[in-house]
């Protein structure tokens, strides 16, 4: 019997792996590495789960989630120009840009929509953006631990006020988590620098490109991570570290709150064993949350064919 169940795992291990296509895809005259499960086995009309990586992360982040998630959806995982294996572009990556550049990718592979777009951090800040350019591709959205695409300069200040500290200090401090972000990225290759660039930009705009156009009806989750994952060697001599970050949990929650109450089929899914990467701390949220979005896609599917 041991022997019956060791053949049976290696001979899943073996269809997964043949199934699973990683390669390189040539886009406008540079390559992007890409990796597909399941495509073959697409039926019509089924979404296909997309995932997007946060700043400068290639996407072996998603490998705790990918192989549960292939088992009952067909999926796409891709590094941006310029991380992980795929060529570097001088392109600016702004929400716009890296929208287009993967529906070309989609159009280029012949895969149609619709789409379910699963995004981390960064990625979290383009799937959103990607709603905005393209909500009629859309199937669904799960946005983790996203950059706060719903902060405005207020609510930065807002999370302080645990501090009761005088509004200059405050505004110094933030000034110095700024200045902290920007020296981590000035020895990185050029795409990542990029990035961070078109995130403070949206920053410093109030995220006003994300903000101004509403959230298509479709099943939206968002994932919150609340694990306070700071080493004691980093943590502030001068506040309590891990009170400011309760503080900014809080409120964010309560603006992503707004977020999901935008959508008939919203939900937020909140995880205190996680850190910032929930999909590599607790990757059974992440792959329920999928599940979720494509179950209740169906029923809106079929909800708008009955009226």
């Amino acid at each position: 019997m041991k022997h019956f169940f060791t053949f049976v795992f290696l001979a899943f291990l073996f269809i997964f792996q043949a199934s699973a296509q990683e390669r390189f895809v040539e886009l406008n005259g540079y390559k992007i590495w890409i990796n597909t499960i399941g495509i073959e086995q697409r039926e019509e009309g089924q979404p296909l789960v997309i995932f997007e990586s946060g700043h400068g992360t290639p996407m072996g982040n998603w490998d705790k989630v990918i192989e549960s998630v292939a088992e009952f959806a067909p999926i796409l995982t891709y590094d941006r120009p310029g991380i992980g294996k795929s060529e570097a572009t001088d392109y600016m990556p702004t929400l716009k840009n890296v929208s287009e550049q993967l529906v070309r990718l989609l159009d280029k592979l012949e895969f149609a929509p619709p789409y379910i777009l699963v995004g981390h951090s960064l990625g979290g800040v383009y799937v959103r953006g990607f709603a905005n350019y393209y909500p009629e591709k859309l199937a669904g959205l799960v946005i983790i631990d996203p950059g706060d695409f719903t902060e405005t300069h207020q609510n930065r200040t807002e999370y302080y006020d645990i501090l009761d500290w005088e509004p200059s200090k405050v505004d110094s401090l933030i000034q110095s988590f700024i200045d902290i972000r920007a020296s981590r990225n000035k020895d990185s290759p050029a795409p990542i620098k990029r990035e961070g660039q078109v995130l403070e930009e949206l920053r410093e705009q109030d995220f006003q490109e994300i903000s101004g156009t509403p959230l298509p009806n479709i099943p939206v989750h968002m994932v919150v991570g609340g694990r306070f994952d700071m080493p004691v060697q980093f943590q502030s001599k001068e506040y309590d570290d891990k009170a400011l970050f309760r503080s900014k949990i809080k409120h964010r929650i309560s603006r992503w709150t707004d977020v999901i109450q935008s959508v008939d089929k919203g939900m937020l899914l909140y995880s205190g064993d996680a850190g910032h990467f929930v999909q590599w701390d607790d990757p059974e949220l992440v792959i329920s949350s999928i599940r979720i979005v494509m179950q209740d896609y169906y029923t809106l599917q079929e909800e708008m064919q009955q009226k």
